[in-house]
């Protein structure tokens, strides 16, 4: 029988600005997308479920909905809802955007509670109807049809690049030796208890092969792009057919004229069933002023998260991150 290794768990703390209630309902703004100066997001599920999860002011992000039903006051209707679950103020003219399409209404109906793993969140019930069936059975992650945003704010796609384009084959090269640092990091976290059958020069000849990259051109001409990628190694004689991994994530930026990109990449071992890892759903990029937000949904089979990044010249910087279920409580 296999023993699965120990993995380098990364936490990330979850920015929770508190914010003043009391405030009026969000109003239906006309500006242009950098002129927004207010607003809320919500995720969006394939069966209608609309998941508020982050809202901001000027380039202030707030995460005050709950993460959680303990101790909590239940709302029996949208009215009954506090505000400063919104971050102050009721929000107004809603939108869906799916990933690539057309921005249409979507009008929340009332307070639901939902499972996720084994968490318990409240979410709401919306008017809408998707184009493809939801699924019968419970799955995680649960299908996302697109992010949710107030009047005014608009949210634009992040770009994916894909094996087809040009700059997809040089990637794994120009960034060799960031994917062998962050191995060697992981491998001395976790030496402890897990011993690798290979060693560090054997481990590098096989090749790294990436999986998802997702990018964004910033207006200095830098561009800053999260991956997603892998290098396998050949199942040993009590691994049952499925072999050893490495799992590569992070950011990458470009800076305009310069020649290497510069990474900031995790590794995680695992088995080829990746059992505990996730991975990135990108939902858009909102512009607030001189700001680019990306909104994304981070998850696997055992947890769920959303996030929002300052992606910024040489600074990306979580400024909302969600827990929206794991499977941690089922024990």
């Amino acid at each position: 029988m296999r023993m699965a290794p120990v993995a380098l768990t990364t936490v990330l703390a979850l920015a929770v600005v508190q914010g003043r209630s009391g405030l009026a309902a969000f109003p239906a703004q006309e500006q242009g997308a950098h002129e927004v100066d207010r607003g809320s997001i919500a995720v969006l599920r394939r069966d209608g479920l609309m998941i508020p999860f982050a809202s901001f002011r000027g380039t202030r992000w707030l995460a005050q909905w709950p993460a959680g039903l303990r101790g909590l006051e239940l709302p029996v209707n949208l009215q009954s809802i506090p505000e400063r679950w919104w971050g102050g103020g009721t929000p107004e003219g809603w939108q869906v955007w799916p990933p690539g399409g057309t921005a249409r209404p979507v009008t929340p109906i009332a307070p639901q509670i939902y499972r996720v793993h084994c968490d318990e969140r409240i979410g709401l019930r919306t008017d809408y109807r998707p184009a493809e069936a939801p699924p019968l059975l419970p799955i995680a992650p649960y299908p996302k049809d697109g992010l949710v945003a107030t009047a005014g704010v608009r949210v634009e796609p992040i770009s994916s690049v894909g094996p087809t384009d040009a700059d997809w084959g040089g990637l794994a090269v120009a960034l060799l030796a960031d994917f062998n640092r962050a191995e060697d990091r992981e491998m001395s976290v976790i030496s402890a208890v897990f011993s690798h059958p290979l060693g560090r020069d054997a481990r590098r000849l096989q090749p790294v092969r990436v999986e998802s990259w997702y990018r964004t051109r910033l207006e200095d001409g830098s561009t800053v792009s999260y991956i997603e990628a892998v290098r396998s190694y050949p199942p040993g004689p009590e691994d049952d057919g499925c072999g050893l991994q490495t799992l590569f994530s992070g950011w990458v930026t470009h800076e305009k004229g310069e020649r290497r990109p510069r990474a900031d990449l995790q590794a995680r071992v695992t088995y080829c069933d990746r059992v505990g890892a996730t991975f990135m759903q990108p939902l858009g990029r909102i512009r607030l002023r001189d700001r680019v937000y990306w909104i994304a949904q981070v998850a696997g089979n055992e947890s769920e998260w959303y996030i929002v990044v300052d992606v910024a010249p040489g600074q990306v910087r979580y400024v909302v991150e969600y827990p929206a279920g794991s499977r941690n409580s089922c024990r």
